[in-house]
């Protein structure tokens, strides 16, 4: 039985282009990772990502600590939050140029206590 009731029409899915001023945009942009950006501006749990994506948990995990996703990867994912997958693309390669340019930073990674 499906979870509409009689006579209730399905509300369409579209999807939306990946741009600078989409809100996963903004938050890698301060500086979150690419995955967590979705992950968290899309509100989309881990199961239901593994389920949908047919991705282990293992492998978002890995995908997470900045493995590189597979073309199909990439695809089940966009389909998920209905972006197109150049779109995805682009947000993990602007995830990892904003990642470098904190790396790159003088002092970013110097933990000394002087």
């Amino acid at each position: 039985m499906g979870s509409r009731r009689k006579g209730e029409r399905p509300i369409p899915k579209i999807e939306r282009a990946y741009t600078a001023d989409h809100p996963v945009a903004r938050r890698i942009a301060e500086g979150d990772p690419w995955l967590a950006a979705w992950v968290g501006q899309m509100v989309t749990p881990w199961a239901r990502l593994t389920k949908k994506t047919r991705i282990s948990s293992e492998r978002l995990f890995q995908l997470d600590r900045g493995a590189d996703p597979t073309d199909a990867e990439i695809d089940a994912l966009a389909a998920v939050w209905l972006v197109p997958a150049e779109g995805l693309r682009t947000s993990i390669g602007e995830s990892r140029a904003v990642t470098r340019r904190v790396h790159a930073r003088p002092g970013a990674d110097d933990r000394s206590t002087s």
